[in-house]
């Protein structure tokens, strides 16, 4: 249990981490329309779904400007 819990606040820190360095380096591209914020929703769906669910909050995002 204490392996779960670890391998999820993990997930959730270097997440954020990830989210925070995607939004840098897309501002320029973009002109900043393609931002994610760093929220519990966002970070508990990283936390829990892994890189498949960084993928998805940027998809979402990136579906929500066309």
């Amino acid at each position: 249990m204490k392996d779960l819990v670890l391998n999820f606040l993990l997930r959730v820190v270097f997440g954020a981490i990830a989210i925070y360095a995607v939004n840098s380096l897309l501002s320029g591209v973009f002109g900043g329309s393609l931002h994610i914020g760093i929220n519990s929703l966002n970070l508990l769906t990283v936390g829990t779904l892994g890189i498949s669910g960084f993928g998805l909050v940027f998809a979402i995002a990136a579906f929500s400007v066309l």
